[in-house]
């Protein structure tokens, strides 16, 4: 579990984004999985949703939590507005 005082920064971000909430999480999940992308290719389907409930993140500190969201701002302002 990431620490509540990561997860009060990160609640903070997407209310700031308020009228864009729904496509930045996107982005947030994104960074995210792109995060733990050499972990999650090498597991199994099992271990991989065990691995996604269990996230290690238990030690993550401000600079983890601060390079997920801004590789999000960054996914965004490359994708959000790119053709589908």
């Amino acid at each position: 579990e990431i620490p509540l005082r990561l997860i009060i920064r990160v609640w903070d971000t997407y209310l700031a984004e308020a009228e864009d909430f729904a496509s930045f999480h996107v982005y947030v999940c994104t960074a995210f999985l792109l995060h733990w992308s050499p972990q999650l290719k090498k597991l199994e389907f099992q271990d991989l949703m065990l691995f996604l409930q269990r996230l290690p993140t238990s030690r993550w500190d401000s600079k983890d939590i601060e390079l997920l969201l801004s590789q999000a701002f960054l996914y965004k302002s490359y994708y959000h507005d790119s053709i589908s």
